[in-house]
């Protein structure tokens, strides 16, 4: 071996020591940036292990293959969220000359080579989706841990608050308009687009690290108190499922309108009610029903919360947005109205966690020392 291959391979060997340094501080940094959004995935992954060991039912939601699965579907879903989200980045604050060669050298310089957002971002990402397999899990779970008894009351509370009658009457002259049914039918499916776009762009928000805490965390928070906490302690099953329970016949007129609207025009709520209803009945580990409070309604204020930190006019747009979910959420046959109401109480209180979170990892931050790592 010659001197100068000795000098070549020394120096491809100190260029990989040096690349092994750099990737240990941006992994650690990547976690201290994350560290509080971990320690909550934790604990609540924790307690599904305790509920596993409760229900002698396997967490099968977390299984490796489950996980590389739902990543795999997830990740055109999520460069799809990049386009967007740099597009209209572009098109409302930037607006060059050349839109294309600035989209161009803005993925490169903001995404593809800023390791640091990329690291601390897929950290968030992974975090998101190992969440989502352990909710999923603790949402089966609920009708073993408490079983559905809540519906009776909540109906009759809701029918006491709106004057003597169900809620879904006062909207009856949206059923008339088969247009608004679509535009609510539509608008509840898009918000499953919604919470991954909102949740991919937190993740890989670097240039305002509270608001990116504050969203995420407060939408953990929401799912823990409100989809797992809530929902199991007031496990109830909606008015949709009302009849199909046992509880009476309160809601038929309710259900009838929609397999109508159904028979003329296939209606995505009517076919996921299905679905969800047989899975139940079968025991399949797909889904779960729960309807107090509505997760959907709570998710769509914490996203409408976080809109305001961008702009007033992307805030109300959201603000829209989650009241069309509650109106969609009665006249769907998903929620009684409180159970949306309920929503919001805990989409504010968990928005106001997140953010005191966000604050005290913020001065976590603090310290670090980022002039060596991009």
């Amino acid at each position: 071996m010659t001197m100068q291959t000795e000098i070549n391979l020394g120096g491809r060997s100190g260029s990989a020591i040096a690349s092994g340094k750099a990737f240990t501080s941006l992994l650690g940094l990547g976690l201290r940036k994350n560290i509080i959004l971990l320690l909550l995935v934790l604990a609540y992954y924790l307690a599904a292990l305790a509920i596993g060991v409760y229900t002698e039912r396997p967490v099968n939601t977390l299984s490796p293959t489950i996980l590389v699965l739902m990543l795999a579907s997830l990740v055109p879903l999520f460069l799809a969220s990049m386009i967007i989200w740099r597009f209209a980045y572009m098109a409302t604050s930037v607006r060059p000359e050349k839109p294309i060669g600035w989209l161009v050298q803005d993925f490169k310089t903001t995404i593809l080579f800023d390791y640091q957002r990329l690291l601390s971002g897929g950290i968030a990402i992974f975090a998101s989706i190992f969440f989502v397999a352990a909710f999923s899990y603790v949402k089966e779970a609920i009708p073993e841990l408490n079983p559905f008894a809540w519906d009776e009351m909540f109906a009759r509370m809701d029918r006491q608050m709106h004057g003597g009658v169900d809620a879904y009457i006062w909207l009856s002259p949206i059923f008339a308009n088969d247009t608004m049914i679509r535009v609510v039918d539509k608008a509840y499916s898009a918000w499953f687009l919604l919470i991954y776009f909102f949740v991919f762009v937190a993740c890989m928000d670097r240039e305002n690290p509270i608001r990116r805490n504050a969203y995420l965390m407060s939408f953990t928070l929401t799912w823990i108190i409100g989809g797992s906490i809530l929902a199991t302690v007031f496990s109830s099953v909606g008015p949709i499922y009302f009849q199909d329970f046992g509880l009476g016949d309160q809601f038929l007129p309710l259900k009838d309108i929609l397999l109508r609207q159904d028979a003329q025009r296939p209606l995505l709520a009517v076919e996921m009610q299905t679905r969800l209803l047989q899975n139940h009945l079968n025991g399949t580990d797909v889904g779960g029903i729960s309807a107090m409070p509505s997760m959907h309604l709570a998710t769509s204020w914490v996203m409408a919360f976080h809109a305001f930190r961008y702009s007033s006019k992307l805030g109300w747009i959201m603000v829209g947005f989650a009241v069309l979910i509650q109106l969609g959420s009665v006249i769907l046959g998903w929620h009684y109205a409180i159970d949306g109401y309920a929503g919001f109480l805990v989409a504010a209180a968990c928005w106001f966690g997140g953010s005191k979170l966000a604050q005290i990892q913020s001065r976590i931050d603090e310290p670090l020392d980022v002039s060596s790592v991009k």
